[in-house]
């Protein structure tokens, strides 16, 4: 934890089972992982400021709110709330 940033991985096999979303398994991908207090709140401000929507806000594991979109360069990033 950096000033209260936590950083975490998602790997290939749970973006795509558990999320529905087609990551690309080779090369130099990632996906970047923010956790929030709001994953509805910071999801709708960066869509609509124009970041791709790849999946609205939805249920993970009975305890988390996530949501995926994208940053520029189309590199997946997950947006994440404890519930």
């Amino acid at each position: 934890m950096l000033d209260g940033y936590k950083i975490g991985v998602a790997s290939v096999a749970s973006t795509r089972d558990d999320h529905g979303l087609d990551p690309v398994p080779q090369g130099q991908r990632a996906a970047v992982i923010l956790w929030t207090d709001d994953t509805a709140g910071a999801y709708a401000e960066l869509t609509a400021s124009g970041a791709p929507a790849l999946a609205a806000p939805h249920r993970w594991l009975d305890r988390l709110l996530i949501a995926w979109t994208a940053d520029p360069d189309g590199n997946p990033i997950q947006i994440v709330q404890q519930l």
